[in-house]
């Protein structure tokens, strides 16, 4: 219930839900996580910054949590424009000798198993997948897609735009890999180890009504089932 009302953003509600629960109950730090995600989608700066202070106060073993709790804080202040916080914090949380972790996604294409992270030229045919993501990025754009860079958390070098950064995240490359095999795929999966940014899930539910191809990609929070009429099985709740 907690993440459900966070995602809507109905913050009070999950506060009264989060106070009764401990008055019974020692703190748990899923709600704080699943609120702090929701603060996220919310860009909400004043309430991430609140409820990661009570995180570092009521779990301060749990380093790993506190990691990625100090990532998604930096990604709150990044999104609302204020690059110098988070460049301030993630050079803390470096500091620490924390490390964030890589994004990565894994897809099966003819029985064989890919892995790609952000950026990847790796792959012996990337040449090729760079070429079917920007004709994605060609269809996405005709079809009325904006690249959100609120989702870009880090400066751009010279040689990059807001598209080329967005584009190159790992599922992205997965999804490209499986129409350059199969063109007229029909259903593509993939599985990604952290969670589906805003603006490659708005991209993905194009992708799939574009190419009439069904996409599931599970992430590190739910399934995402990408239907061919252009919506997701989560309602933009994720």
């Amino acid at each position: 219930m907690i993440d459900c009302l966070s995602r809507a953003s109905i913050f009070e509600e999950v506060q009264k839900l989060i106070d009764e629960f401990e008055r019974d109950h020692s703190p748990a730090l899923p709600m704080y996580r699943a609120l702090l995600s929701g603060a996220r989608n919310n860009r909400n700066i004043h309430l991430s910054q609140t409820i990661f202070d009570r995180i570092k106060k009521l779990f301060p073993e749990l380093t790993n949590s506190l990691t990625s709790a100090t990532v998604l804080l930096a990604n709150v202040y990044a999104s609302s424009g204020d690059i110098e916080k988070a460049l301030d914090i993630r050079i803390q949380l470096t500091q620490t000798g924390a490390k964030k972790k890589a994004g990565l996604s894994w897809t099966i294409v003819n029985e064989q198993l890919f892995q790609f992270r952000a950026h990847d030229r790796s792959h012996p045919r990337s040449s090729e997948i760079y070429a079917e993501l920007e004709k994605i990025s060609k269809e996405l754009i005709e079809h009325g897609h904006e690249y959100d860079s609120s989702w870009i958390t880090r400066l751009l070098d010279k040689d990059e735009t807001i598209e080329s950064v967005l584009c190159g995240h790992s599922e992205r490359l997965a999804i490209a890999w499986n129409f350059v095999v199969n063109p007229n795929a029909t259903r593509i999966q993939v599985t990604k180890n952290l969670r589906v940014c805003g603006d490659c899930h708005q991209a993905t539910k194009l992708i799939a009504a574009i190419r009439q191809c069904e996409i599931i990609v599970r992430d590190a929070n739910r399934i995402h089932h990408f239907y061919t009429n252009g919506q997701c099985s989560c309602n933009d709740y994720f």
